[in-house]
């Protein structure tokens, strides 16, 4: 089964956010569409990084009340691992946990065309 497996079932929508949006606002776009990470993205739609439940959690451990006002940008994970519609989601899962990612943007000539969490990929092989 393929990543383009995943996203034919699941669909290509991918949530985004700005660099200079706050974690506050990050938190509640993630709150409202019930998600676990953002995709941060340049005016011309390029990944610069991504914002996970993770990241939001470490902030505040480390900024406490304050973090709330901090910035995606300085917040993100900007070491972002991408995939293919063509990969293999027993591959992915593997990269996954090795590397302890949890969402893979989805690109396909520089342009992102989806986005694939490991409880997509799981779903994806218990289906098999």
């Amino acid at each position: 089964m393929t990543v383009e497996d995943v996203l034919r079932d699941k669909g290509h929508e991918v949530h985004t956010i700005g660099s200079g949006a706050s974690l506050h606002e990050a938190a509640g776009l993630m709150l409202d569409r019930n998600i676990g990470a953002l995709l941060c993205v340049d005016g011309s739609g390029g990944i610069i990084g991504i914002l996970s439940e993770r990241d939001l959690t470490r902030s505040m451990a480390m900024h406490g009340h304050e973090a709330i006002d901090r910035t995606v940008s300085q917040c993100m994970n900007r070491d972002v691992i991408a995939c293919r519609a063509d990969d293999e989601v027993g591959n992915l899962l593997s990269i996954m946990t090795e590397t302890r990612c949890r969402h893979l943007p989805v690109v396909h000539e520089g342009r992102v065309i989806g986005l694939v969490s490991i409880g997509d990929l799981i779903k994806a092989e218990h289906r098999l």
